[in-house]
């Protein structure tokens, strides 16, 4: 693995020669699953104590549902991840299996698993420590978007700001990687497989960004 960090070009040169094992990226993306649905948990879990009851115990249902909405998410953005890129590879004359497009991607994860243990462990530190104001009903009735308000409540905007300079360094970081993991599955020059990853990161991009500033 030390490899894949210091050099992905001969790491996925030396990994195309092997048999496809979905078992190895599996390792990557399955704790940072983890890592995120907890702080989803967390998230929720924090703002049912900020209403009444009867309403609380409608939003740690949501966490639950929650939890299972971002482990299967992670693995649903490796998926969607990879046949955008193979997908988009084909247009470069790629060749090989889905599987193994697949599976070379699942390593991209890795600068997200780093990033995710620097940035959640501080947003959780704000969320269990912060005294969030109760929120009676008429109140939410009143003011539709205090949801929002509770949300920024409990992490600071200067640390949402620090996320987003984090989240960079690790697309740029995974998008290195990709581009190596596109060219040996695929095939193809490296120049293709950078517009590939590119395209693919974009789009995932553009889709964190806008869900993180309607919090803004």
């Amino acid at each position: 693995m030390l490899k894949l960090i210091t050099n992905p070009n001969e790491f996925f040169a030396e990994l195309k020669q092997e048999d496809v094992k979905i078992k190895k990226p599996l390792t990557l993306v399955l704790p940072l699953a983890i890592i995120l649905s907890i702080y989803q948990y967390l998230i929720i879990n924090k703002i049912a104590q900020a209403f009444p009851t009867e309403i609380a115990k409608f939003f740690l249902i949501g966490a639950y549902i929650e939890i299972v909405a971002s482990f299967i998410g992670i693995f649903a953005a490796w998926l969607i991840l990879a046949i955008i890129m193979h997908g988009l590879s084909s247009f470069f004359g790629g060749k090989g299996s889905f599987r193994r497009t697949f599976e070379f991607v699942g390593y991209g994860f890795l600068p997200s698993l780093f990033g995710s243990a620097i940035t959640v462990p501080m947003s959780a530190y704000y969320i269990v420590n912060t005294e969030i104001p109760r929120v009676s009903i008429e109140q939410l009735q009143q003011n539709p978007n205090i949801m929002k308000s509770l949300m920024l409540s409990l992490i600071p905007r200067n640390l949402v700001y620090s996320n987003l300079i984090i989240n960079f360094a690790v697309t740029v970081w995974s998008l290195t990687i990709w581009t190596f993991a596109i060219k040996h599955a695929r095939e193809i020059e490296l120049r293709n497989a950078f517009i590939c990853a590119l395209i693919a990161v974009v789009l995932s991009e553009i889709y964190q960004i806008w869900s993180i500033m309607r919090l803004l």
